[in-house]
């Protein structure tokens, strides 16, 4: 199984939070799929915590560094010009955030370009809304 992960379900991989454990579950199940952006991202979160106490800088420094290791792992997908169209495209029809947008469009390009079954994991209700609205699959609740 495929799965789009943006990055407000791939940070749960990192930290430990609500439905982390689901996360790397479904990390470990499926071909994990994310846009480029999602490595910048994750590094501005984890780096946010340590800054705000939430995370010691070793834990902060271990995460950035299997994220490193991971998106080597990952299939990632660029931010190229027909990615970056779609996302605007997007942002005409949905009230999504720039960096939403270019998640969403990502994961439709996933999904277009198989005929294998694609999951999309976010933890962001208007991302959600959107990509239901455009026939991608949702996990069940973790």
């Amino acid at each position: 199984m495929i799965g789009y992960f943006d990055a407000s379900a791939l940070v749960k991989r990192y930290v430990e939070e609500a439905n982390s454990d689901f996360v790397r579950r479904l990390v470990e199940e499926c071909y994990v799929c994310t846009s480029r952006i999602s490595e910048v991202e994750i590094a501005s979160a984890l780096v946010r915590r340590s800054r705000e106490g939430s995370i010691a800088p070793a834990e902060r420094d271990r995460a950035l560094s299997r994220l490193r290791e991971d998106m080597q792992s990952f299939y990632v997908i660029e931010l190229f010009p027909e990615v970056a169209r779609a996302a605007r495209g997007l942002l005409l029809r949905y009230p999504l955030r720039a960096s939403n947008a270019m998640q969403l469009a990502s994961s439709i390009h996933v999904r277009d370009s198989t005929d294998a079954p694609v999951i999309f994991l976010a933890f962001d209700g208007k991302l959600n809304d959107a990509a239901e609205d455009q026939g991608l699959t949702l996990p069940p609740a973790g």
